[in-house]
């Protein structure tokens, strides 16, 4: 695909005004750009819907491995962003939807963001965003593909369940992902009663079972693609490159006593090698099946990651099915910051035979995490702009160390990032970072009073179970050997003057980078030492490089207390002279494991006999610090709705009222009352490979009841 060349476009003086006054036009009038289409707003006044001239998306993908979904995100001017590198700029807020019935319905899956800034470049920017996601697992005798949607909106977060949302600034992609399938089961899952039953003496039903996938044999792959109108030579590649990779095989091929249709990994077959290598000599850049689309760079609160996306393009072609090993695809990445391409990595994503295919491809997403410290600056001294290119090859990773390889089955893209500001540690020594609370990033919280703002909080507390990520830069590579691993320590503070270590036992998983693929161990758990002191797990250095998911650091539990507040912070041990030690920056988070308070009163008094037609009314109250909301619902057979007018309030602190409920159309029965209500508190915990952060604390009193009676 000849893609054309980026063009800026030029911007009118009017759309530069209203940009700039954004956020105050819509504050009394949310539909001064004419983006909604509720009835009973307000007039537009200066119309504007899904304006692509300062950002938009430009594609989307998962990461199956990761269950995360990457978007790429394409800042086309150099100003228009609220300020400059060393000002807070302005958000570009996503919000994630999938659909597991091809679009008829949504579900929320979240919203992130990322900040810009208004800097000189030519060209245009590229950045990635994610969203962690929960699929369901199924078995690979099952294709579990979903649609995947992402919403773009400059400066104002698009609102929660509106998968049809359209944003004033900003654009949605969408594009089909396919689900890795599940690779543990319980035996019961797969054995069928019968047979359990038979030999319940062996068998424990609960039993997990890990599946291992099998490279799927090659004379069945090439009966199905001959049927599928596979080329050959695309269909032996694999083989080859694992026959040229081998010097047992390449041993037997100098043999005086040759062979070729003896030799294992030929398997007999009756090809016309000379044709086929021919047609593989003749195959350059091929993006029949398979094109890389996006690139970007996303940058993290700890380790940076450069992001790929492409689009496999058709059902077959790619070595195997669900239940095999497939083949991945390769993404090699290099960076360029003045003086000539830098080899960052190689990293990779299975991919597999399927029956069919939806007509826009499946999209999957690639990552590398980097650590670019190296490189940064203090936002005083100006932004710091990289080229980056990403070269994608199927089933052969692209060499090292060179950037203009061409692919037999691949393509390259090449964009500009722009790397974030901050202060860095140039001595080489280590240097401890709390990055983010419960999956919340330390940036978002504010240091005075402790409570998350961002696109999905607004002055939010935390509470329970405090989850703590980091980073400990200039971390030695003890996956060589010969260096002994960092130990650090979490300190938490119910003052901020006295600290104490932090001795819970937690859980972790770690991804190792091998080779260009995903290794996945098992989960273990770190237990301290009295004095607070584990092992630094992650490792960013080759051979094996190997990541914390979640960056986790560790956990605080705080539920058996009332302090309102936290202070954390690391501290590492210096790996020559433990009697050293060196501490992150402390953070400030406000915590609130209280639950709201409530009444609710019924102005016929409870349990009292209701004749249907009659009016039922009350009164309800509720408060909270950190309140959030309080709904209210009629719990029975037979139907009933609650109309609930609040006399004061809601506010940040609480809300009261009177309720009523006709009874008209109702069904005689037993009914219940009941007032739901919410607070603002964050209770988040590490799950998979993903933060779960609740919508906070409920509270449900005692529900009010009456028996409703034929009149």
């Amino acid at each position: 695909m000849n893609k054309l060349p980026f063009s800026r476009q030029v911007i009118h003086a009017d759309l530069i005004k209203h940009r700039s006054n954004f956020t105050k036009l819509l504050i009394p009038n949310p539909n001064y750009f004419g983006n909604l289409d509720a009835q009973n707003l307000p007039k537009a006044v200066f119309p504007i819907k899904g304006n692509t001239q300062y950002e938009n998306l430009g594609c989307i993908g998962l990461e199956p491995q990761f269950d995360l979904l990457k978007t790429v995100l394409y800042i086309n001017q150099d100003t228009g962003y609220s300020g400059e590198i060393c000002s807070a700029g302005s958000q570009e807020y996503v919000r994630f939807y999938l659909s597991y019935d091809d679009g008829l319905t949504w579900q929320d899956q979240g919203v992130t963001s990322i900040t810009v800034h208004d800097v000189k470049h030519d060209g245009r920017l590229e950045y990635a965003l994610e969203m962690p996601i929960k699929p369901e697992k199924i078995s690979c005798k099952k294709v579990n593909q979903i649609l995947a949607r992402a919403i773009l909106s400059w400066n104002v977060p698009p609102p929660p369940n509106a998968p049809n949302y359209t944003p004033i600034w900003g654009n949605a992609v969408e594009a089909y992902v396919l689900v890795r399938p599940a690779s543990q089961f319980n035996l019961k899952d797969i054995l069928s009663a019968d047979f359990i039953k038979d030999f319940s003496s062996a068998i424990i039903p609960e039993q997990i079972v890990t599946l291992k996938p099998q490279p799927q044999p090659l004379h069945a792959i090439l009966a199905s693609y001959e049927k599928q109108g596979v080329e050959l030579h695309r269909a032996v590649f694999p083989m080859l490159n694992e026959l040229s990779q081998s010097p047992v095989q390449l041993s037997k091929l100098q043999s005086p006593l040759l062979n070729l249709q003896q030799l294992p990994i030929l398997g007999g077959l009756n090809i016309d090698w000379t044709k086929v290598l021919g047609a593989i000599e003749n195959t350059d850049g091929n993006i029949d099946y398979e094109e890389l689309n996006c690139i970007g760079l996303q940058p993290r609160a700890s380790v940076d990651h450069l992001v790929g996306i492409l689009k496999v393009k058709k059902p077959q072609g790619y070595s195997g099915n669900l239940c095999s090993k497939g083949s991945q695809e390769y993404v090699r990445f290099y960076m360029d910051f003045g003086a000539g391409w830098q080899d960052m990595g190689l990293s990779s994503v299975q991919v597999y035979d399927l029956n069919e295919l939806p007509k826009s491809g499946l999209h999957y997403a690639v990552l590398l995490p980097v650590n670019l410290d190296q490189y940064r600056n203090p936002c005083q001294k100006g932004p710091i702009f990289a080229k980056m290119r990403a070269i994608m090859s199927w089933n052969s990773p692209p060499p090292a160390n060179t950037p203009n390889f061409k692919p037999t089955w691949g393509n390259a893209e090449e964009t500009t990032v722009l790397l974030t500001s901050k202060h860095t540690n140039s001595t080489g020594l280590p240097a401890p970072a709390i990055t983010a609370v419960c999956g919340q990033s330390v940036a978002d919280i504010n240091q005075s009073t402790g409570l998350l703002t961002n696109g999905g909080f607004s002055k939010a507390p935390f509470a329970n179970s405090l989850w703590k990520s980091g980073h400990i830069g200039n971390a030695p590579d003890a996956s060589s050997g010969g260096v002994n691993r960092l130990k650090y320590r979490l300190m938490a503070s119910v003052d901020g003057v006295n600290f104490n270590p932090v001795t819970t036992a937690f859980d972790i998983r770690t991804e190792q980078l091998i080779g260009g693929s995903w290794n996945f161990p098992a989960p273990f758990s770190l237990t301290p030492l009295a004095d607070g002191f584990v092992e630094y797990q992650e490792d960013l250095v080759d051979p094996i490089q190997t990541f914390v998911n979640l960056d986790i650091l560790g956990v605080l539990h705080t539920a058996w207390d009332d302090n309102p507040y936290r202070w954390l912070r690391i501290d590492v041990k210096d790996a020559v002279n433990p009697a050293i030690v060196y501490s992150s920056e402390v953070v400030k988070v406000r915590v609130d494991n209280a639950a709201p308070t409530a009444t609710i009163t019924m102005d016929q008094g409870p349990c009292s006999d209701i004749n249907v037609g009659d009016s039922i009314t009350g009164t309800y109250v509720t408060a909270d610090e950190h309140f959030d909301n309080v709904t209210m619902a009629v719990l029975g057979a037979g139907g009933g709705t609650v109309i609930k007018t609040p006399t004061a309030g809601p506010s940040l602190t609480g809300e009261s009222g009177t309720w009523s409920v006709s009874t008209t159309g109702m069904t005689p029965c037993g009914y219940l009352v009941q007032l739901t209500s919410h607070d603002r508190a964050i209770i988040g915990y590490a799950s998979g490979t993903s933060y779960v952060a609740g919508a906070g604390h409920y509270y449900q009193p005692l529900a009010i009841g009456f028996c409703l009676r034929e009149g």
